[in-house]
């Protein structure tokens, strides 16, 4: 009878509340399955600091979701946590498991989410806590392929490939772009959030000025902006590339911030401080960086700085001017020892990527598996040294997912750009430079990893659920 009761209850349920069940139950799995999938040891200790974290992150929710945001760039801040007995830790991790400092707080915030979402939306109907998923549809198509990707005729390590598939794919959507959609839904809370991002940014660009003084370039004559070490750790990570990426990334954070700035002194400074970011940058000399500086400055200087551009020729070229001498230093360093080495590693790299993808062209030869694919061809070993993950999100698909992730991929492109302009029409103001100075960080950031390595990171996607959230608040605000 009991079994009966419970069976109409649940017929009787809206719709609505239906899927906000569901939804909970999926958050609460996902997060359960992400602490499996990183091999947390389940003793009785580390469930009680799981729950006090839990409990904490409930209580103070957005205090810790702006300490993660705060923590997540910081590439080179991770932790060691031991797996213990768990064989599935063992299996995937040798024992323990490296984590970033930031995704451990996501974790928690992520828990925090789940909850509040069902007794909040679920119980309550409170619509400050509504879901919305943005681009969620085009993502679960690159979830899928690589999903599919367990049946290659390489056969990949089924445990491995579904650790793969809940972290990075499915924790970079949910934590870095699902989650920042939900906890930032006014003015208020996006310029906290690019408030912090803009303090990362100086953070590094200061970093990076102190490393031009003291750190010389082995294999050239010319000094670069590099990440250096503090009090004998290095946070921010351990190459000029993860520097650069950072800088215009944030870069075009600080300068949507700048926007929406109430004071023109306060507005004064972060235009300066987004200069200097996007400067630093540029002094790092990655190839990459000079290339999607170059396209992010072109964007907005095409769009939103179009009638500004027309005013101001003069100092535009007095300022292409000034930078040229940069530019020249930069050709220098391309044909720098150190820039030829890079050049071959990245053609060998390409030309295995490519190999592979024509062994296994539909499905690819299963996700996490492009390492194992570098680390069996020994003319790299003999050449390079130790295997290297793809230099460029593409080789990456094509190897590990084939021509299906490749067709998700664009096709989550497509959707975002379309996106992008649907919340960009109709924006004016100071807000309408704050969406378009957003579009250049997401944009930049996508463009960046179609020649590096951080694509399954917080340095792609946390400014892209940024500009997502940001634009859906700028958008809303501005139809009110």
């Amino acid at each position: 009878m009991q079994e009966e009761k419970g069976q109409n209850k649940l017929k009787k349920m809206p719709d609505h509340n239906r899927l906000a069940l569901i939804w909970a139950l999926l958050l609460l799995f996902f997060v359960g399955g992400i602490w499996l999938a990183l091999g947390f040891n389940l003793t009785p200790f580390a469930i009680i600091a799981v729950l006090v974290g839990l409990a904490l992150a409930y209580r103070y929710i957005y205090f810790f979701f702006y300490t993660a945001i705060f923590l997540l760039p910081f590439l080179g801040a991770t932790i060691s946590i031991p797996t213990g007995s768990l064989r599935l830790g063992e299996r995937a991790f040798g024992g323990s498991i490296d984590l970033f400092l930031g995704e451990l707080v996501l974790l928690f915030v992520l828990g925090a989410w789940a909850l509040k979402f069902f007794f909040l939306w679920y119980k309550r109907r409170d619509a400050g806590w509504k879901p919305q998923f943005p681009l969620i549809k085009p993502y679960f198509g690159l979830l899928l392929a690589h999903a599919v990707s367990i049946l290659s005729s390489y056969q990949p390590d089924p445990i491995l490939v579904l650790k793969f598939l809940l972290r990075p794919v499915a924790f970079c959507y949910m934590g870095f772009v699902a989650l920042p959609a939900n906890l930032i839904r006014s003015k208020r809370r996006l310029k906290a959030a690019l408030g912090i991002m803009a303090a990362v940014g100086t953070i590094a660009a200061a970093n990076g000025l102190i490393s031009l003084a003291t750190i010389s370039t082995p294999g050239s004559s010319v000094r670069r902006a590099q990440p250096i070490a503090v009090f004998g750790t290095n946070p921010i990570g351990d190459n000029h590339n993860v520097l650069a990426e950072l800088l215009l990334a944030t870069g075009p954070l600080t300068l949507a911030l700048a926007a929406l700035a109430r004071k023109k002194s306060t507005r004064r400074v972060l235009y300066a401080l987004a200069a200097i970011q996007t400067l630093v940058g540029l002094l790092t000399f990655a190839r990459t960086a000079w290339i999607v500086a170059f396209v992010q400055m072109t964007f907005l200087l095409a769009t939103v700085w179009r009638s500004t551009v027309k005013k101001h020729l003069a100092a535009l070229i007095a300022l292409i001017l000034l930078l040229s001498p940069l530019a020249l230093l930069q050709i220098q360093f391309s044909f720098s020892p150190t820039a030829q080495s890079s050049n071959s590693t990245r053609w060998m790299l390409t030309d295995i990527a490519y190999q592979a993808f024509l062994e296994h062209p539909i499905i690819g030869s299963g996700a996490g598996t492009f390492l194992w694919r570098v680390g069996s061809a020994r003319i790299f070993y003999q050449e390079f040294g130790d295997p290297l993950d793809a230099h460029g999100f593409i080789q990456k698909l094509m190897v590990e997912t084939g021509s299906l992730g490749l067709l998700a991929y664009v096709i989550l492109l497509i959707a975002g750009v379309l996106f992008v302009r649907r919340y960009l029409d109709g924006l004016d103001g100071n807000s309408r430079l704050a969406g378009y100075a957003l579009a250049a960080s997401g944009g930049g950031v996508i463009s960046y990893q179609f020649l590096n390595t951080a694509y399954w990171s917080a340095h792609m996607w946390l400014p892209i659920g940024l500009v997502l959230a940001g634009l859906i608040v700028l958008k809303t605000e501005n139809t009110n």
